[in-house]
């Protein structure tokens, strides 16, 4: 959203530090632009929750993305179908093999089962 955007919706007209501050918190947001603006004028106290929620959620998906990834590397590495189970439940069976075979690993009996089934649904 542009200054122009924001100053239209809204009717403030802010100095370039201050829509500095409005645009970093809606890039933080995935809020459209007229109920971001709603919200920035009738209750910015909420704004600025979900803002602090919408950075935590993506800092925790990012962690997610991270530690399933470690898992299949640990149970590749190690042979362990419980570390295999662990990731499987986190991210799902689709993605599981998507990422298993964009890593270039074999898949093991029980993966080929597994795609058996997804592509049989």
């Amino acid at each position: 959203m542009t200054q122009k955007e924001f100053e239209e919706r809204t009717g403030l007209k802010l100095n370039a530090e201050g829509y500095a501050e409005v645009e970093q918190i809606y890039m933080n947001t995935d809020l459209d632009k007229d109920l971001f603006c709603k919200l920035w004028i009738e209750n910015p106290t909420a704004l600025k929750e979900i803002e602090r929620k919408t950075v935590l959620v993506r800092e925790l998906y990012e962690e997610r993305k991270s530690l399933s990834n470690f898992l299949i590397d640990q149970a590749e590495k190690w042979s362990a179908s419980d570390l295999r189970e662990k990731a499987i439940s986190m991210i799902g069976d689709k993605e599981y093999i998507r990422r298993k075979l964009a890593k270039g690993y074999n898949l093991w009996s029980a993966d080929k089962e597994l795609l058996d089934n997804i592509l049989r649904n």
